[in-house]
């Protein structure tokens, strides 16, 4: 049996229940982070089970999610070493995540930056 679990406040799925399902991925590269979510405009089974799957019991959970998702910054990846294997010619990637610098809002200064009177 599969149970379905609200990705924002954990609640159970219900059979009779009418949810919010869609698929949500990240795509992080050398140069840049990509977050994306598709929302399904009615239940699909068919897709709340796949891997990056996302199920959400109310509209309020659905935003709430989204909204956090997108507020903060999204990682990118710090080469460490490149290895190329001689027979096949293919190249193997060692990196590991490293967090983004906080995007200062336009308008803002930040509290170092900030001079007293």
């Amino acid at each position: 049996m599969i149970q379905f679990v609200c990705d924002y406040c954990a609640n159970v799925k219900q059979p009779d229940e009418i949810w919010i399902n869609g698929i949500a991925a990240e795509n992080v590269g050398t140069q840049a982070a990509r977050r994306e979510v598709i929302v399904d405009p009615t239940w699909r089974r068919e897709r709340a089970i796949l891997p990056f799957a996302v199920h959400f019991c109310s509209l309020e959970c659905k935003d709430s999610y989204l909204g956090e998702l997108f507020s903060r910054p999204a990682s990118l990846l710090e080469v460490e070493s490149v290895d190329i294997e001689p027979a096949s010619g293919r190249r193997v990637i060692h990196a590991k995540k490293k967090p983004v610098a906080k995007r200062v809002p336009v308008g803002k200064t930040p509290k170092k930056a900030r001079r007293r009177s």
